[in-house]
């Protein structure tokens, strides 16, 4: 993703990068709700792999590239910017198959 594109389209029509997309407001933690870019519960055996965001208290927000992983990790993909908190690789130890398991993964 090109964040000075994304700054550029924000300043001209005044949206927040991902504002088409719905917040799963049962993700709420301490302010921060989990958003969805793809539908992680359109799979019968469990999504193994999906993109989406996390929204902080003050409504700027991350980008979350996610993926079944036999150990759980957290990696940079794209640096924290002046207006955004970057892109992050992270690692779920199992299938996302209902709300309950992107509220609780491990």
């Amino acid at each position: 993703m090109n964040t000075n594109i994304c700054k550029r389209i924000k300043r001209k029509i005044g949206y927040q990068v991902y504002h088409r997309y719905s917040l799963c407001f049962e993700t709420e933690t301490d302010g921060f709700i989990y958003g969805e870019i793809t539908d992680p519960f359109d799979f019968v055996e469990g999504c193994t792999f999906d993109d989406g965001f996390v929204q902080a208290p003050n409504g700027s927000r991350a980008s979350v590239i996610w993926e079944v992983s036999e150990k759980p990790y957290l990696y940079t993909c794209i640096e924290l910017e002046d207006d955004g908190w970057g892109v992050y690789n992270v690692g779920v130890v199992k299938p996302i198959k209902t709300r309950e398991d992107l509220i609780f993964i491990d």
